[in-house]
């Protein structure tokens, strides 16, 4: 999708002209700013658990008021995904269906979700501090975080991408 997207781009930008022209280069260039960050941020939230990212963040010698907001962050977007699946399902048990008016969605999925968003926040803040992120003590952590061979080789896969953007 990423390539398709930065070929659009490109030609958008050589043989269209006019208002076409313009909402294909504004969709296909906020595609190719945007994407990249969000499939790494889908990717780590899928594949690292919370333990490894604080333990990584304190390898790396970051400051507790970037390490307990991010770890809230961390766990933030897969509960409220749970929580829009619940309203969702809670809907289809009561027979109420939104596909005729947007504004019925607004109402009856987004407003839950808002006031859950509120709740969800205060309770992984509040878990967060319980579990003692915030103490004056130095943490342990049991998980293995280290630079392997694999991590070597997409570095190394990513230098020449990096400096040919950049030529290109």
């Amino acid at each position: 999708m990423y390539a398709a997207c930065f070929a659009l781009e490109r030609v958008a930008l050589i043989w269209a002209s006019g208002l076409p022209s313009f909402v294909l280069l504004a969709v296909t260039s906020i595609m190719t700013r945007f994407a990249p960050g969000i499939m790494m941020g889908a990717y780590l939230i899928a594949s690292t658990s919370v333990s490894e990212f604080i333990g990584a963040m304190e390898r790396m010698h970051l400051t507790e008021k970037i390490v307990i907001p991010l770890s809230v962050i961390f766990r933030f977007f897969p509960t409220v995904s749970e929580e829009y699946q619940a309203i969702r399902d809670a809907m289809k048990m009561r027979g109420i269906t939104t596909f005729r008016s947007p504004l019925k969605m607004l109402e009856y999925r987004i407003v839950p979700l808002m006031i859950s968003i509120a709740k969800i926040g205060e309770e992984l803040s509040a878990a967060a501090l319980t579990r003692g992120l915030g103490a004056p003590q130095k943490r342990t952590n049991i998980c293995k975080i280290g630079f392997g061979p694999l991590d070597i080789f997409f570095f190394l896969l990513a230098i020449p991408c990096w400096v040919g953007f950049f030529i290109c």
